[in-house]
């Protein structure tokens, strides 16, 4: 009965490392950067819907984020400098502070 025991538990120790190293590649392995997230800066839905038709009509902005774009440009300035991200190895190009603020109130 005891060596029942004793080789489940080796299993499932083999098991748990299995696991482990399975979770540390898939965190810290360098790939390449989606081509989703290449092209995001062009035809990602910040691009289109807000730069190019929110940010030029104040009454759809206001609309859609409820409050004008004044207001939203004084909310960017209060929190631009704790919501920044620099560039890593894995994202060259961190979503902005601009479109975190308009995922956020969207």
């Amino acid at each position: 009965m005891a060596l029942s025991k004793y080789l489940a538990y080796i299993l499932l120790e083999e098991e748990e490392n299995d696991d482990a190293e399975f979770i540390f590649r898939k965190l810290f392995t360098n790939r390449e950067e989606d081509c989703m997230f290449q092209r995001r800066r062009v035809e990602g839905a910040f691009e289109n819907l807000v730069k190019r038709h929110l940010f030029g009509n104040d009454t759809k902005f206001k609309e859609y984020f409820r409050l004008s774009i004044n207001l939203f440009q004084e909310v960017l300035a209060l929190i631009e400098g704790d919501v920044a991200a620099r560039p890593c190895n894995r994202r060259r190009q961190p979503i902005s502070v601009e479109e975190k603020l308009c995922l956020t109130l969207g």
